[in-house]
């Protein structure tokens, strides 16, 4: 499951930063050439993020779990 979140995440991320970049460019606030490179380093950025709120997660659940006992 932390996966397909993780997937759905950066999907998100890069869709919205792709959007965002795109009508700044548009609207002449950047040029296209800095639209080209913010979109690749919004896009690490995007992914490192997600990579720490999966690592978050995981430690979360290590502590969150309930231990069944073996009989």
């Amino acid at each position: 499951m932390a996966k397909e979140y993780s997937k759905n995440l950066v999907t998100t991320i890069t869709g919205v930063v792709l959007i965002v970049v795109t009508l700044l460019a548009t609207i002449g606030v950047i040029t296209s050439e800095q639209a080209g490179v913010l979109q690749t380093q919004l896009g690490v950025i995007g992914t490192a993020v997600t990579s720490i709120v999966g690592a978050v997660s995981a430690i979360i659940l290590i502590f969150k779990a309930n231990d069944t006992p073996t009989v």
